[in-house]
């Protein structure tokens, strides 16, 4: 049981085989116990030692098809990619992009393009007390790591790490939930209706993430998308870009190919493909949307999240004198006000 009063770190679980492949590996399922305490974030590392002729062009969150947490029986992220990167591609990973927007924060060591280990650590948002011996049932896959690493490199070693940050001062809880498909014609502007499920304790709507099943392209129409809620008229989508502070490079993820990758993040103002947009803590319910859609005939993928009031349990020893808010809520917000 976690006894300390502030933040505190634990780790989880680790594996030596649940990791990429040069081919894709279908779903992994990481099962195990946790321990008591106000679970904050649940911080995902993967590490690999990649061999062969190695060009790697993004983070490996590039290379996540699905992330599934499920604590105690209860689906805490039901998060799908809606394709795979193009080969070579050097747009930020989908996940890393997705968890970077709602207050968790996906970094990868900095490293050029043909170095030989990679080194990511993402940091999940959950918010939830655990109690009783938990237990997490965590269920993720792979594309295909030539993608992102190099058309010929091969991985010889690697882990998959699962760390908590235990925070009694956590604000919220947050939830992703299941996404709705949607299939749009060429060049309609259509109604969306983006299922959301009752949720009990107060769970409001923070932010829904839409992806289009094109890696490089967003392909909207030049009306872009009205939320019913929100406006009375449509928004381009970079007015969209502005409104979630994209705009202001508030994109950041590591460019291997950039002046040899080794010393900094790169920043951006947009990630073709993905788009998430604040929805100020909307009552819960279905959301709708008008969507204007481009030349092509595409699917999109439209995945909200929500969150709820969350109480930490307080130890009584007081050990740290500053305090941590954890507030996914807040976090969204202060995009929306130009703060990254």
């Amino acid at each position: 049981m976690i006894t300390m009063q502030g933040v505190s770190y634990y780790q989880l679980n680790s594996s030596t085989t649940n990791i990429p492949a040069v081919t894709a590996t279908g779903d992994f399922i990481d099962g195990f116990y946790g321990v008591d305490g106000t679970l904050e974030f649940l911080i995902w590392r993967l590490n690999l030692v990649v061999a062969g002729t190695v060009n790697q062009t993004t983070d490996v969150s590039s290379l996540i098809t699905k992330f599934k947490l499920v604590i105690d029986g209860e689906i805490m992220y039901d998060w799908v990619c809606g394709i795979a990167p193009d080969n070579d591609s050097a747009h930020a990973g989908r996940f890393g992009y997705f968890i970077n927007q709602i207050g968790g924060r996906a970094l990868q060591v900095p490293m050029a393009a043909n170095a030989t280990s990679t080194d990511m650590f993402i940091a999940i948002p959950v918010g939830a007390v655990l109690s009783g011996t938990p237990r997490f049932e965590i269920t993720y896959g792979f594309w295909d790591a030539n993608l992102t690493l190099g058309d010929s490199a091969t991985i010889t070693s690697g882990s998959s790490t699962f760390w908590a940050r235990f925070n009694p001062n956590t604000a919220r809880s947050t939830r992703v939930l299941s996404a709705t498909s949607f299939s749009h014609g060429s060049g309609l502007t259509e109604q969306v209706v983006c299922r959301v499920p009752s949720m009990p304790g107060g769970y409001t709507l923070e932010a829904v993430s839409i992806q289009n099943a094109t890696d490089n392209d967003d392909d909207f129409g030049t009306d872009g998308i009205r939320v019913l809620a929100l406006s009375q008229f449509s928004m381009p989508i970079s007015m969209q870009r502005w409104a979630n502070n994209e705009l202001g490079n508030g994109i950041m993820a590591v460019a291997p190919t950039l002046n040899g990758g080794s010393y900094a993040q790169s920043t951006h103002t947009k990630r073709p493909g993905i788009l998430n947009i604040p929805l100020y803590g909307l009552r819960a319910g279905d959301l709708t949307m008008m969507v204007s859609n481009g030349t092509n005939s595409d699917t999109r993928l439209y995945t909200p999240v929500m969150t709820a009031p969350l109480s930490g349990v307080q130890a009584q020893a007081p050990v740290q004198t500053a305090a941590v808010v954890g507030n996914t809520q807040r976090s969204i917000l202060a995009r929306t006000e130009g703060d990254n």
